[in-house]
């Protein structure tokens, strides 16, 4: 009995410590997402920054935050230190402190009001919700696990590999020998590890808290819009609520996903981890792209932050016109390094926009040569970015794709001549028309040509689907475009949807098989359809018919209802999964807690700049992001593959997963401790992790007995094998 509560009391305290560390990095992160954008704002007096009032300001320190701090961290870094940074950001926080004090001291109006309580109770709401949602929650000797592992256990680990290499960081997951320079977007992970140091917690708690800022940036570039880009709000007794809160509101809503969930269920097929994941290239809800993928979600607000300067800057001095270009401009570079594929195909968005002004929309010519000198800015602003990856790209022919680590989300250095081709989005699996013998025998024939027209057919019943409410709102619009003269702002925001729409259908990544060109990229047009939403529900496309207005309605709360579900599976679905017995995940949260307190226990002995290796053949994916999310250090190779897409050449790929197999195989016979250090010697590892799960656990008188453990936790043994750390 004591043993038993001993070790719930583990459980309970793992999970407590983590949710005591994400909340004081989402404290902290007000020093890497607030303050440098209060201060720039104040200086320069952006856009009449000092004359607003004190809610306006903290919105627009937000999205000037996100804007500029990127790739201002990543230059202070680079070329002064990790410390640097941080002792920059702390001097920031201090300094914008001081004068919000001066300020309150100075106009009474400012101080605290009912009005902000909501605000600030709708913020700790997010907060609470997005730790809960991704938190690993131990009970007992288990530790129940989110989804997002999926993705988050490689994002932890390039927070990491930033906060002991610097930047440029090198790739955590690879070892060919020596450190291999990352070719990747890295700046999202800059800004964690610095609050990450800043607050004294781990990787994986910063990159949680970074979840919950993205979120406040979204909200703060929706707020801003709201204001400053759409007509002025409608007066009148018929309104219930603020835009804003309309705008807010429906980011709650995403499509008609919870439809083909349903009917999976009623089969009795086996069900989606992630509702969105029904369709090949998803269309992804807010929700679920907020938790799975902030440094996404980051780049969007820069490039709309961009944009948004563009477009304020019409009227205003020649002075004010060249500052809304210039941050503008630092935005887009920002963005580049947050997610290049939304930064590319906001670029083409941008390009579009600007020939249909210069063709159709005299009254907003005088904002094209800010937008043109923004990106002048940002493309001299990425020059030493750019040359990085060069300089980092693999030698020679570098890299197929074919090669590329079967995870999500890839580099986009490999393959760089050939990282975008012209294809039809797949909203629906184009096998599932092979059953139809015409084009089963064009498939057979004409390939490519089948691929094509298959995509085509079933483009718009899946983007029914995957748009539900919006995409009614899309039709609505442009019916309404053709019958009434609409304002500036709602003509840009269906020209941008338009755009958008079209770049992320017809254009397709290829370094991986993943399209992630058009999960990100739909981002923008998501944005643009979220704002003639708001119109819609402002009366701005005349009167709907009731019965459509009906049918609208029920796809909003359809909408509302999919992404609480999509909520309760991303959190649900492996402890619930392993209940029932699925080998896929059996075994799992058992697993989970005896690497999270072995790992934990490694912080103690094992030097942080120490190469490790564990053994890489599990079960299932999920089991390995287990091990890569909790290392915190150097692996000589995390998944199959070698994760080169991250950086690195791939020729050492091969000797490195032969060593790794040698030393964890059991046939013909488990490997000596003396061959043991001869491998960990070529491979430059210097310490091998065994588990009891692991096969040659159970062989007598190899490696995993006779080499010194470090730790032993009945489960898990950390071995010193070969030269002293790197």
């Amino acid at each position: 009995m004591a043993c038993g509560g001993s070790t719930r009391l583990i459980g309970n305290a793992l999970t407590r410590g983590d949710i005591l560390g994400c909340l004081w990095a989402v404290v902290i992160f007000t020093a890497v997402l607030l303050s440098p954008g209060y201060l720039v704002g104040w200086v320069t007096n952006l856009i009449g920054f000092r004359g607003r009032g004190a809610v306006e300001q903290l919105i627009w320190s937000v999205a000037l935050s996100f804007a500029v701090v990127p790739l201002l961290a990543v230059m202070v870094a680079k070329y002064a230190s990790m410390n640097a940074l941080a002792l920059m950001f702390f001097a920031g926080a201090v300094a914008s402190i001081a004068l919000n004090i001066w300020a309150l001291r100075r106009d009474k109006a400012r101080r605290f009001r009912w009005q902000r309580a909501v605000g600030m109770s709708i913020g700790l709401a997010w907060v609470l919700f997005v730790i809960a949602e991704l938190v690993d929650v131990g009970v007992g000797n288990r530790l129940y696990l989110s989804v997002t592992i999926f993705d988050h256990a490689l994002r932890a680990a390039f927070v990491d590999a930033v906060m002991r290499t610097g930047v440029p960081p090198v790739n955590p997951l690879y070892w060919p020998g020596h450190a291999a320079p990352m070719r990747y977007y890295y700046f999202w992970y800059v800004l964690t590890a610095a609050a990450a140091r800043l607050a004294g917690v781990t990787a994986r708690q910063a990159m949680i808290a970074s979840a919950v800022w993205s979120g406040f940036g979204l909200a703060a570039v929706v707020a801003l819009y709201c204001r400053h880009f759409l007509a002025p709000e409608p007066s009148g007794r018929g309104r219930r609520w603020p835009r804003i809160a309309v705008a807010l509101a429906l980011l709650a809503v995403t499509g008609l996903d919870l439809l083909p969930a349903l009917a999976k269920t009623i089969l009795r097929l086996p069900t989606d981890a992630d509702m969105d994941w029904w369709s090949p290239d998803q269309v992804t809800s807010w929700m679920d792209s907020l938790l799975w993928v902030p440094h996404h979600i980051a780049g969007l607000i820069c490039c709309l932050f961009g944009f948004l300067l563009v477009w304020m800057s019409k009227g205003s001095s020649r002075l004010q016109r060249a500052g809304c270009g210039v941050v503008a401009g630092i935005a887009f570079a920002s963005a580049f390094g947050l997610s290049t594929w939304v930064a590319a195909a906001f670029a083409m968005v941008m390009t579009a926009w600007m020939l249909w002004v210069l063709a159709w929309e005299p009254e907003s010519r005088t904002r094209v040569p800010v937008l043109l000198g923004a990106g002048l800015v940002a493309v001299l602003a990425l020059t030493p970015y750019l040359a990085e990856l060069r300089h980092a790209a693999p030698a020679a022919a570098a890299v197929s794709s074919s090669a590329a680590a079967p995870v999500p989300d890839q580099s986009i250095a490999n393959n760089a001549s050939h990282l975008l081709r012209f294809s039809v989005r797949h909203m629906i699996d184009p096998d599932s028309l092979l059953a139809l013998p015409w084009f089963a025998h064009l498939a057979q024939s004409h390939p490519r040509l089948e691929d094509a027209i298959a995509g085509l057919v079933l483009l718009l019943p899946g983007y029914f689907v995957e748009l539900g409410f919006f995409g009614l709102v899309l039709v609505v619009a442009l019916r309404a475009s053709g019958r009434m003269q609409l304002g500036e702002a709602t003509r840009a925001s269906l020209a941008l949807a338009v755009a958008g729409l079209v770049v992320s259908t017809f254009l397709r990544s290829t370094v991986i098989a993943n399209n992630d060109f058009g999960t990100r990229s739909i981002l923008i047009a998501q944005f643009f359809l979220l704002l003639l939403a708001v119109g819609w529900c402002e009366g701005a496309f005349a009167a709907t018919s009731r019965k459509l207005r009906t049918a609208m309605l029920a796809m909003a709360w359809i909408g509302v209802a999919g992404t609480v579900y999509q909520a309760a599976v991303l959190r649900f679905y492996l402890p619930v999964e392993e209940r029932l017995g699925r080998p896929e995940v059996s075994g799992l949260a058992e697993r989970a807690m005896a690497l999270r307190r072995a790992f934990d226990a490694m912080d103690r002995t094992v030097p942080k700049d120490a190469v490790i290796q564990f053994n890489t053949a599990q079960p299932g994916d999920y089991f390995r992001y287990v091990q890569l999310m909790q290392a915190r250090r150097q692996m000589a190779t995390a998944v199959p593959g070698c994760a080169t897409s991250f950086g690195g050449g791939e020729s050492a790929c091969p000797g490195v997963e032969a060593g790794i197999r040698r030393l964890f195989a059991t046939r013909p016979a488990a490997i000596s401790a003396v061959e043991a250090r001869t491998v960990c010697g070529k491979l430059g590892v210097n310490y091998l992790i065994a588990t009891r799960w692991d096969g040659v656990w159970a062989v007598g008188g190899d490696w995993v007995w006779a080499l010194p453990a470090m730790i032993d936790t009945g489960d898990v043994r950390v071995l010193s094998c070969g030269s002293a750390a790197n």
